[in-house]
C-alpha cells in the first residue's frame, strides 16, 4: 500500500497518516468486534502495511513480511469477544502511537527524523507472540532484531 520514500519527502508522512486513517475507518464498522476472523485478518493486514511503510532493505522487508504472513495464526474459533476487543484496542493504540510520532516529526524532515519515525512504527506494531505459530516466533524475533540493528547502524553512519 505504501512505498517508503523517507521522511524527507512529505509524501511519506502523508501516506502514513492516510494508512492510519484507512484502518481507523475499517475498525469503526458496525459489528466488527463480533467477527473474530475478520479482526484477525484486519490486524494482519495492518501489520504488513506498517512493515511495508518502514525504510528497511527490500530483502529484509520481504523476508519479514513473508515470515509474518506464513507464521500468522488465523484460527479464530477459540477467540472470544473480549479477545477481539483487545486486538482492536491494540491496533488503536498502534495507530495513536504512530500518529503522535508523525505529528511530532512535523516539518523536521531529516534522515534522523525518518529513522525515528521508522523506529516508532516498528515499536508500535501490534504484533504479539500469540499471533504467531509458536515454532515460528524465534525466526520472527531474529528478523525484527535485524531491522532494529539496521536502524542502529543508520544512526551511527
Amino acid at each position: 500500500m505504501i512505498n517508503a520514500v523517507g521522511c524527507e519527502d512529505p509524501r511519506y508522512t502523508e501516506n502514513l497518516l492516510g494508512l492510519l486513517e484507512y484502518y481507523e475507518a475499517i475498525m469503526e464498522r458496525s459489528g466488527l468486534v463480533a467477527r473474530a476472523g475478520e479482526v484477525r485478518s484486519l490486524k494482519l493486514g495492518f501489520i504488513l502495511d506498517l512493515l511495508k511503510a518502514v525504510t528497511i532493505p527490500d530483502d529484509l522487508k520481504s523476508n519479514l513480511g513473508s515470515a509474518v504472513l506464513s507464521a500468522w495464526e488465523m484460527k479464530s474459533i477459540d477467540k472470544t469477544l473480549a479477545q477481539s476487543e483487545k486486538e482492536l484496542k491494540a491496533m488503536r493504540c498502534s495507530i495513536a502511537a504512530v500518529r503522535n510520532e508523525v505529528l511530532r516529526a512535523g516539518d523536521h524532515r531529516s534522515p534522523m527524523t525518518a529513522i525515528k519515525l521508522d523506529v516508532a512504527v516498528m515499536f508500535a506494531l501490534p504484533l504479539m507472540q500469540s499471533d504467531l505459530r509458536e515454532d515460528e516466533v524465534p525466526g520472527i524475533h531474529d528478523l525484527l532484531a535485524q531491522v532494529m540493528d539496521g536502524f542502529a547502524a543508520r544512526t551511527e553512519g
